[in-house]
Formats: C-alpha cells, structure tokens, sequence
C-alpha cells in the first residue's frame, strides 16, 4: 500500500461532525424528561432566564435528554451558586441507587454514566478529596489539568467530546482532560473506587464490545443552584 493509500484510510477513519443541533431552546422543556419517566419533573428543575435550572430544595432528580447518542461533540453554558455540586454525565449506563434511601428510586431517578465535575471547589467539602473530585475531572477516575479561573454565580462554557474510545473536557476554551476508556489507567481507577454505585470496568467493557449502543446525556442535581444553557450537540460519524 503506497503512502497516499495509507493516508486516505487514515482521514476515512477521522469521525467527521454533523450539523449542530440545539437540545434546549431556552423556553419549553422540549427534549427533556428523567430516566425512569417520559416527562420533565417539574418539582425538580425549571426554567429560569432561559436556562435548565435545578431547584436547591427541591427532590434531586438528575435531567435527561430524551435521545441517546454515542459519538459527538457536546457544548453548553453553566452557573452554579455558591456551595453547589453538579456536573454533566454522559454514556449512562443506567440508574444508580438514590443516596438518601439506597436503592433506585423512579420518583427521584439518579443516573450512573461518566461525569463533568463542576463543583464549588472553594466550598464544597467533594471537591477536596482528591484531585478527581474536582471541576472539569471525569469524577473519580481522571483529574483535570490547566483548569481556568471559573468563579461561582458567573456564566461559563463547556465542551464534552466523546469519539469512540477517546473522550475530551473543556472549559472555557481550554481542554482541561484528555481521556482514553480502554487505558490500563481508566480500568485501574475504576477497579480501585470501592463505591457501588459508579461505573464499572465491565460498562467500559460494554463500550468496547457494542460501539454503536447510544445512551443518553444527563444534568445531574446534588442540591444547589446549577443553570444551563445554549446547549447543542453535533454527532461524530
């Protein structure tokens, strides 16, 4: 195979994006639902100066789209207040139990996938665990790196890439992680947290073996002030 043959198979192999498409246009909850129910939980989150908003007193059920997807390219806009954890998962697996009963609660639908931290660093006492636990991390498994300023109750940007077995943060134009789901360091990380309730080698596994399979994007509600929007998506093909 001569050089320019190579390289043709080469680009053929690059996921090339779709059109960008908007999954929340800042006014209805069109798109949106839980996992365990087909409608928005309106006790839960609302709209609030055109932004998904997780209500602080509130039940905590985490916010789902309503299509799945495996390979693309996620940006939005976040604000969270003073003291509040949230983040966004992506490949979810599942359901996870709801901490506060111990077990998987269709009232209060709880997601296990892959998680953006974003978190009151200063303030939360998560955050300060390990370097895994804080904004911009793949929560648990991979500490962010070059993470910016990102100050609380100010609006900033994200970026979440997802391309086969490679996975990327960004925040504010900086990519903050760069992750490989087939690396000896994933898989040790996943088989070294002993919580039950987080993804396991064998949902990496479940990557690796049904490329394909598509799963859905979820705002998470751990109690606090957390707003999103301009939230689009484009799928890598």
């Amino acid at each position: 195979m001569t050089k320019n043959s190579l390289l043709v198979v080469a680009l053929s192999l690059i996921a090339q994006p779709g059109h960008w498409e908007s999954l929340f246009d800042g006014k209805t909850t069109t798109g949106w639902r839980t996992q365990s129910k087909p409608t928005f939980p309106s006790k839960s989150w609302d709209i609030e100066e055109g932004a998904l908003h997780s209500i602080p007193a509130a039940p905590q059920a985490d916010l789902s789209t309503a299509r799945n997807f495996r390979n693309f390219e996620c940006e939005f806009e976040w604000k969270i207040g003073k003291g509040a954890n949230s983040g966004v998962k992506y490949l979810v697996f599942g359901m996870r139990p709801n901490p506060k009963v111990g077990y998987i609660d269709p009232e209060v639908p709880k997601a296990l996938g892959l998680e953006l931290q974003l978190i009151d660093d200063a303030n939360v006492a998560d955050a300060r665990l390990a370097p895994s636990h804080a904004t911009g991390a793949l929560y648990l498994f991979k500490a962010a790196a070059s993470v910016p300023n990102l100050p609380v109750g100010q609006w900033h940007r994200a970026k979440i890439v997802v391309n086969g077995r490679h996975v990327e943060h960004w925040l504010n134009a900086v990519k903050v992680l760069d992750a490989d789901l087939e690396s000896p360091e994933i898989y040790g990380a996943m088989k070294a947290q002993p919580r039950p309730d987080i993804p396991k080698p064998a949902n990496l596994d479940e990557l690796k073996a049904d490329r394909k399979k598509a799963y859905p994007i979820v705002l998470t509600h751990h109690g606090g002030d957390a707003w999103y929007r301009n939230i689009r998506i484009r799928e890598l093909h």
